[in-house]
């Protein structure tokens, strides 16, 4: 047996622990965006009437009544702001401290208890999730209260201890499904263990049946319908990939999933396989229930996905966090046992060595979350929403190639006129024709379409507005405001309304430039985009460049006033100097890279040369026409 000898700073020691925790699930709380899914959450949750949820998304989006009765119920207490709604799952998600400190203390002694709650306080995964507005941190603390409780219910067997276990574990199966694979490990444990003993037994099974049966009820009421029809395929889960189980999915568990590099995790499972086979080895010698247990609820959940995983797209590791902290007790108690073998020094020192290599790990992956734009968990969604709202027009149309929810959050937030967004393609069955008729009416009564965002690749319509729009539309805008995909289209033919003010430069009797349009970059290190507005008055006998230059300073790269510039034949090729037509007036899109372009004072020059000779065509005395005076800051 391990030794139990009490640690008089228990207490404080808990203290500490648990404030820890709790510093890291609150610092940089609001740092980042809401992504897609908690935007979904913020709205369709807890921004709208709990019927209405029940109506509608539940229906749709499979999770039990109690979670949107949690979220809705916050909502309305503490508000939907960014923090307010994350403020949630990082508070509740904090029992989990406390909850895991007692089940190691019950299965073995304070030390493990001591041990498994500062890995959980410290735990990437159970942070990036608790910071989130979606329900798997609550699930997680919830989890493990049931857990300790049902261990208590069966060392005390008193009905009111089995009461509370049913209490808490209903809780948590109505929170998240998945606490079903828990409860069913649990279960299993009580069968095997406590065989023959039939008040046990049946004790666990009634309380098991109360939390299933809601859970199942809940389903049955809001959800069944959808997977009855084949309306739900699963989440954004990968595919069935039974190698990934013990590659990908045991060091996500452990070390977070998106704030390490994939190479690292995909080096790590070996030695976690290692270390957490040796950990149940000292256990099954030591404690051969606590072994069984910890077996139990670390492999059945995964299993139970597996085998739900062939028949819908629910294969991701978030699915089956509430098996982390049975990984967490197995670490612990092998720290534990290594360090108390006072007998010689390298059992205590590869103790020390292995939680220092630990905590290393978990320290790096949460330095990469908190600091490491790199690995943010979603790109800045304000930022697009902000451009969109300065520079689209009421009377455009933004197409979100990713529907993503987040989007939508920020930019409704105010109450400037909009131009109306649309998802497109709206589902991944949605057929080709369809999108193309829709884009075909925008491109009739829009002024400009705009597509933002990522396309789903997986989609079987992927590319398909892309594709349509550089066929038939001219792109007259492209950029990455807060990192995220934007490009603007319009028609060809430009509109009277368009020319917002005229400009007098006549090149050489050959073209008037009539209006421009300067455009500033979408992002720091972005790219300036000029539109020039050309109305030929001839054509010439050899096809002429346009030039767009930004002038400043001597450069020292080119020692030369010249600090960046975009050459090209008008509309990139698509019209020529030799035969454009007279009738027609032409929009022309040149992109100035401004990437290592110091702060100051610039002049913007455009100009026609033809290329054969690099004669420009004479404004007056001047070879070019300055377009404006721009100033960096």
């Amino acid at each position: 047996m391990f030794s139990s000898k009490p640690f008089s700073r228990t207490l404080p020691i808990m203290i500490v622990i648990v404030t820890v925790g709790f510093v890291l699930r609150l610092f940089h709380l609001t740092l980042v965006p809401l992504r897609g899914d908690e935007a979904f959450s913020v709205q369709y949750w807890a921004g709208q009437p709990l019927s209405v949820s029940l109506a509608k998304t539940a229906t749709i989006e499979p999770h039990p009544l109690l979670t949107y009765a949690i979220f809705r119920g916050w909502g309305l207490i503490a508000g939907t702001s960014e923090l307010a709604m994350r403020f949630l799952p990082a508070l509740i998600g904090l029992l989990g401290i406390p909850a895991i400190f007692a089940i190691g203390k019950r299965l073995g002694n304070k030390q493990i208890g001591l041990v498994a709650a500062l890995l959980f306080a410290l735990h990437p995964f159970e942070i990036w999730h608790a910071q989130d507005v979606r329900n798997y941190a609550i699930w997680a603390g919830m989890s493990l209260i049931a857990l300790w409780l049902g261990l208590r219910a069966l060392d005390k067997q008193r009905n009111r201890d089995w009461l509370l276990y049913a209490v808490v574990a209903s809780v948590a199966a109505n929170i998240f499904y998945m606490e079903l694979l828990t409860i069913a490990a649990f279960g299993i444990y009580v069968l095997i263990t406590y065989w023959g003993k039939w008040k046990t037994i049946f004790l666990w099974s009634v309380a098991a049946a109360i939390a299933g049966g809601l859970s199942i009820a809940s389903f049955v009421i809001f959800q069944l319908p959808l997977f009855m029809h084949g309306g739900y395929p699963g989440s954004v889960g990968g595919a069935l990939n039974i190698s990934e189980m013990w590659t990908h999915f045991l060091p996500v568990l452990n070390f977070g999933e998106i704030t390490l590099p994939l190479e690292t995790l995909d080096g790590l499972w070996s030695v976690i396989a290692i270390v957490l086979l040796s950990g149940l080895v000292v256990l099954w010698l030591k404690q051969r229930r606590m072994a069984l247990w910890l077996t139990l609820l670390a492999l059945l959940p995964p299993i139970f996905l597996t085998v739900l995983s062939t028949r819908l797209s629910v294969f991701a590791p978030r699915y089956i966090l509430s098996v982390a902290p049975a990984f967490l007790l197995i670490f612990a108690s092998l720290i534990v046992f290594l360090y108390q073998q006072k007998r010689s020094i390298i059992a205590p020192l590869g103790a020390v060595i292995l939680l220092s290599g630990w905590l290393v790990i978990s320290g790096a992956s949460l330095r990469n979350y908190y600091f490491d734009p790199a690995y943010a968990k979603t790109k800045n969604w304000p930022v697009l929403a902000h451009y969109l709202q300065q520079n689209s027009q009421p009377d455009d149309v933004i197409i979100q190639s990713a529907a993503d929810s987040a989007f939508g959050y920020y930019y409704h937030q105010n109450q400037m006129v909009e131009a109306p967004d649309v998802a497109l393609p709206a589902t991944p069955t949605q057929p080709t024709a369809d999108i193309r008729t829709v884009l075909e009416k925008y491109s009739q009564q829009k002024t400009a379409i705009w597509q933002v965002g990522q396309e789903f690749s997986e989609w079987p319509n992927a590319g398909i507005v892309k594709g349509w729009l550089d066929e038939h539309m001219q792109l007259v805008l492209s950029g990455a405001p807060g990192g995220l995909n934007m490009l603007e289209y319009k028609n060809w033919q430009v509109a009277t309304d368009e020319i917002a003010h005229t400009t007098s430069a006549t090149f050489a009797n050959v073209v008037n430039l009539i209006s421009y349009k300067i455009l500033p970059p979408s992002e720091p290190n972005g790219n300036m985009t000029v539109w020039l507005y050309w109305k030929p008055l001839t054509t010439t006998g050899t096809p002429l460049k346009v030039f767009v230059h930004l002038l400043g300073a001597t450069n020292p790269a080119t020692n030369s006033p010249l600090w960046t510039q975009d050459d090209r034949f008008p509309q990139n090729g698509r019209i020529s100097s030799q035969n454009w037509s007279t009738a027609e007036t032409y929009r022309d899109v040149y992109t100035v890279p401004m990437s290592g372009v110091p702060n100051g004072q610039y002049t913007l020059e455009v100009g026609l040369y033809d290329p054969t000779t690099n004669t420009r065509l004479k404004v007056g005395a001047a070879d070019s026409y300055i377009l404006q005076t721009i100033e960096l800051k």
